[in-house]
């Protein structure tokens, strides 16, 4: 786990960088100009007075381009955000996966307590076995009961 966290932040690179506002082109609109239904262009666009048949926005052909440019830049922060945050998630999970195994009781055999307990029983059963066939060993070696 170690080794990927420093392998993670080896590759690790900056957000990915918003891209530069686009050059004016030549001949484009200076700024932004509505366009409404029913009235005539505005002077800067046509310096005849013709009747809109619809409403429209005329916008300078770099600030589209500028427009553009941001919404593919928001996607990919969007897709670079999805990636990180499913990341998280997977961290997340490992360790409360890890915290809930860590939390859970030892089973009763492999207690230490009750590990205790089977030693002083084991030791109190070879002490009687041993103190009995000695008992045994004396009382026949001599002759047995009178």
């Amino acid at each position: 786990m170690i080794l990927l966290f420093l392998t993670s932040i080896a590759f690790a690179g900056d957000l990915i960088e918003r891209p530069e506002p686009a050059t004016p082109v030549d001949g484009e609109c200076a700024k932004v100009y509505p366009i409404r239904i029913g009235q005539p262009l505005p002077v800067a666009l046509s310096p005849t007075s013709v009747s809109m048949r619809c409403s429209a926005v005329a916008v300078p052909l770099s600030d589209y381009t500028d427009l553009l440019a941001t919404e593919e830049w928001a996607k990919a922060i969007s897709a670079q955000y999805a990636i990180d945050t499913g990341a998280l998630e997977a961290d997340i999970a490992w360790y409360t996966a890890k915290l809930e195994k860590e939390m859970k009781p030892p089973p009763f055999l492999e207690r230490p307590g009750t590990q205790r307990w089977f030693g002083r029983l084991e030791t109190l059963v070879t002490v009687g076995v041993v103190a009995v066939g000695l008992s045994a060993a004396y009382q026949y070696g001599s002759g047995g009961f009178k």
